[in-house]
């Protein structure tokens, strides 16, 4: 077996493991450089993708590996047309220099292509000025959706093409994506930008056609250098509106102009999506962000009191960072309204009465006191099934993973016993909770699209 046959049935190995999104994004454009004895050594196409193999799914690659050559235990990933060891010796630093917080102090970020002379900006961007990389927060749960804007920023239509940025509500996709089109907007003066929401691309799409003015709408979108949607989850249930965007994306797309979206979850869990857009979506670079961890947290405060110019002790920002976590955007309007407070008073806070202030923004113990009305309908929800279905008796199969879902969720975010969880669920046995919760979490550990799901579903429980 040559190594490219080698490769090549490895490949095999791990994509039935990952969702076609994954494997697409990080595996399509990989090769063999070198397989000798204990170590194989990955060509992959870019920094990104070889810090990102290298860390989330090396024991994929590993695994899969071994079963075609035992004596395998180190894997590598080298960029290619480097040599393998120069590669891994300035891994960290490539990588640094692009998600590090500091980024604006990088010499590889600061690198422009220069811009034409006429330096006149694109007045009808759309675009909101106050948004800009250096204004965000970098942390573990954005670091890949950030280094790809970036990436997307300095070389427009050549990197990440499309880039389909998803997570939940005031996680930053907004500022993320706006950024994006304001630094390009600064090194190319004279492209065509266009950043839109969905909802309002629906309707003045709707206006246009009711008018008559169909073939002058597209004909705007088509002529634009860089396309950014935000919230493309609205696609969802509207098949005139699906179509039009295909044909749309398509063109842009073809002509090697840059398409940026966002949405509250993947393609694949967008409801009535069409398979060609689902497909196009998926065909680019997909990067997921998630709630901030408490260092970003901590971050994120810092930056802002420096900004406002306004400083809280750090007893007040332990507390802060601790008790308000479900996102971004809470946080912020936490600090805000403390500020706004404070200044009035022209006083320092206490503890106390940023306690008393904050009381009702405070989301403490909010995950331990979850409902398990609120663990259901999350998973009605997601799953486009009558709630009412879930804890009823009915054994239609297309019930069955919800409810093993919902039993499961109930078992690791309440308090409630086995019984307790059958008796909600329908006033089922204990023994078929035991068997739900042992079959998820099983499926868990060899399904990431399954992965992805609890993930987006558990994000939800604190809008119901």
């Amino acid at each position: 077996m040559t190594k490219d046959e080698f490769w090549q049935t490895v490949l095999g190995e791990i994509e039935l493991s990952l969702s076609k999104a994954n494997f697409t994004t990080w595996f399509k454009n990989t090769s063999v450089y070198n397989l000798e004895g204990e170590k194989l050594i990955i060509n992959v196409p870019n920094i990104f993708a070889k810090e990102w193999l290298e860390r989330k799914y090396r024991k994929i690659i590993l695994d899969s590996a071994r079963k075609f050559h035992p004596e395998l235990n180190k894997v590598i990933c080298s960029i290619e047309g480097k040599n393998p060891i120069d590669s891994a010796i300035n891994t960290a630093k490539s990588i640094d220099s692009v998600i590090n917080l500091k980024s604006k102090d990088s010499p590889s970020l600061r690198k422009k292509v220069n811009p034409p002379k006429d330096n006149q900006k694109n007045i009808n961007s759309t675009l909101n000025p106050r948004y800009c990389f250096d204004t965000f927060v970098v942390g573990s749960n954005n670091e890949l959706a950030f280094a790809a804007c970036k990436s997307i920023a300095e070389n427009p239509g050549k990197n990440y093409n499309p880039l389909f940025i998803y997570g939940g509500v005031g996680l930053g996709k907004t500022h993320l994506l706006q950024s994006t089109g304001n630094s390009i907007l600064d090194a190319f003066p004279r492209f065509k930008i266009r950043y839109v929401g969905m909802e309002r691309f629906a309707n003045e799409l709707l206006d246009a056609l009711q008018n008559s003015k169909a073939r002058e709408f597209k004909n705007e979108y088509v002529k634009l250098d860089v396309l950014i949607i935000d919230d493309v989850q609205f696609l969802a249930k509207k098949e005139k509106t699906q179509e039009e965007f295909f044909h749309i994306f398509e063109t842009l797309y073809q002509l090697g102009k840059q398409i940026i979206l966002s949405s509250d979850r993947p393609p694949k869990s967008i409801p009535t999506l069409e398979d060609r857009l689902r497909s196009r979506f998926e065909g680019g670079m997909m990067a997921d962000i998630t709630k901030p961890d408490i260092e970003t947290r901590t971050a994120i405060i810092r930056k802002k009191l420096q900004e406002k110019n306004f400083y809280l002790e750090d007893e007040i920002v332990q507390y802060l960072v601790e008790n308000i976590y479900h996102n971004v955007r809470e946080l912020e309007g936490a600090l805000n309204k403390i500020i706004v407070t404070f200044q009035l008073k022209n006083t320092q806070p206490t503890l106390n009465e940023i306690v008393e202030l904050i009381n009702d923004l405070i989301s403490t113990n909010r995950e331990k006191n979850l409902e398990p009305k609120q663990i259901i309908s999350s998973v009605a929800d997601f799953f486009e099934v009558d709630k009412k279905e879930i804890t009823s008796r009915s054994r239609k199969k297309k019930l069955i993973k919800p409810r093993q879902v919902a039993i499961y969720l109930m078992r690791k975010h309440t308090k409630m016993s086995f019984p307790e969880i059958g008796q909600t669920i329908g006033g089922r046995d204990h023994s078929t909770v035991i068997y739900a919760c042992e079959k998820i979490e099983k499926e868990i550990k060899e399904n990431n699209i399954l992965q992805d799901h609890l993930k987006f579903i558990q994000e939800k429980f604190s809008d119901y």
